[in-house]
Parts: C-alpha cells; sequence; structure tokens
C-alpha cells in the first residue's frame, strides 16, 4: 500500500500545478456558503447523540439549521433525543480531536451514539492514509473512552470525485486518493464492532448539491441523514 501510494503522489507532480489552479479557480468563483450549524444543539434529552465533522456537519449549503445534517437527525429521531452537533468547514481528521475538547464543557459526558464525518478535506489535502488512519484512531480511541457510545457510526467518505464543481482531471485525482483513505477506514471498523461503516450510496442527482457544486442541499442533507438512519435501524442499533 505505502509504495503504491507514493507512486501515485509521485504520479501527481506534474498536474499539481493545474490541480491548484483549478481549486484556486473554485474558490473565487463559486459561492461561498456560510456554516450554518457549528455547535448546535437540539432538543433535551436524558439520551443524547454527537455529531463530529466537517463542512457537512457545519451545515454548509443547508439553508437553515433545521435542514441541516444536525436537523435532519433530529426530525429522524422524532424529537426524541438531544442532539449535539460540532462541525467546521475545512476540517482535518488530525484537528477533530482538538475541536471536540475545546468545544465540550463535560469531557465525560457519555453518548447514545456519535457520528462522525471526516475525510473529505484529507482527500483534497492528499493526506497520507496511514496518517489519516492514526490520526482517525486517536479521535475514536477518545471517544469510545470518554464518553462510552453504544455506537459509532463512521460515515464514508463523499463520492467527491462526482462533485460537478470539478473537472474530468480532478476527479480522477480524487476518486484514486478517496480509495485509498477509505481502505483505512474499513480496517479501523472491521476491528471493533461499535464501529459503523457503510459504503455510501445516495442517488447524485443535481438536486443534491448546493448552488456551489460541492457541499450538499437541503435535499442532499435528507439523502445523506436517511443513509445513515437506515444503517443503524437495520443492525437493530435505533
Amino acid at each position: 500500500m505505502s509504495l503504491s501510494y507514493n507512486l501515485f503522489k509521485a504520479k501527481l507532480i506534474p498536474v499539481l500545478p493545474f490541480l491548484l489552479a483549478e481549486a484556486i479557480s473554485i474558490r473565487n468563483t463559486k459561492p461561498k456558503l456560510p456554516s450554518i450549524a457549528e455547535n448546535l444543539t437540539l432538543g433535551q434529552s436524558s439520551k443524547s447523540v454527537l455529531i463530529l465533522g466537517e463542512s457537512t456537519v457545519a451545515g454548509v449549503g443547508a439553508t437553515e439549521p433545521q435542514f441541516s445534517l444536525a436537523g435532519q437527525f433530529f426530525q429522524l429521531f422524532e424529537k426524541n433525543i438531544s442532539v449535539k452537533n460540532i462541525g467546521k468547514n475545512g476540517l482535518l481528521a488530525k484537528n477533530a480531536l482538538q475541536l471536540l475538547e475545546n468545544t465540550l464543557s463535560e469531557s465525560g459526558f457519555n453518548y447514545s451514539g456519535i457520528f462522525i464525518f471526516l475525510g473529505a478535506n484529507d482527500c483534497f489535502k492528499l493526506t497520507q492514509p496511514k496518517t489519516y488512519r492514526s490520526q482517525l484512531e486517536m479521535l475514536l480511541g477518545h471517544v469510545l473512552q470518554n464518553h462510552t457510545p453504544e455506537w459509532v457510526y463512521l460515515a464514508d467518505i463523499p463520492p467527491v470525485h462526482l462533485f460537478p464543481a470539478f473537472s474530468g482531471r480532478m476527479k480522477r485525482q480524487l476518486q484514486i486518493q478517496r480509495d485509498y483513505i477509505r481502505a483505512e477506514m474499513r480496517k479501523i471498523a472491521e476491528q471493533d464492532s461499535k464501529i459503523i461503516f457503510d459504503p455510501i450510496q445516495v442517488d447524485l442527482s443535481s438536486e443534491f448539491f448546493a448552488a456551489d457544486g460541492i457541499h450538499p442541499s437541503d435535499l442532499g442533507y435528507q439523502k445523506i441523514a436517511e443513509f445513515a438512519w437506515n444503517g443503524l435501524k437495520n443492525r437493530g442499533l435505533i
């Protein structure tokens, strides 16, 4: 794996200037959508779930907090549970634990379940897969020990290679990087029965995406939440 990934990185060198130029162009021309659910608590209940992650958790692309990932899960739980949502646009796996510790006032608070949405930014930043795995394992070890959840839903990385905002060249490289990182996520889930990982399957119609062609729309968030919800329900965890 290491040799193969190093070869992939070596082959990237000639096209990196083009990819960088495209990334700058996307940043300068696409709408800059706000994060509307970065630190959000919905409901009051003795039973709570935690959602932690990057821009999808921060609600980038949603029109209102109620249509964000946190809002969608709150509806799916029929408002019978408290949802604590911690998201940050651009979050990398290496910074997730620090964000969690900085945000939660009670580090020992127990959650019935924890959703983790990380990996898209590590695709964009070309994080070395084994480094990503080490950083993710550190986060998972912390939440399992300190928050004693019954389950941890390790969300699959969105299919970044299919985002309409990207060129064919960008999509090809992102698909390869995503495949490497997802392989590490599968290995983590195989080692602990509390960790759930399901390869994501959603209909990526144009309505799935917000105006920037990268982040989910209200409908996209609904589809992502329903996919995760069904994965847990089919296992009898909710």
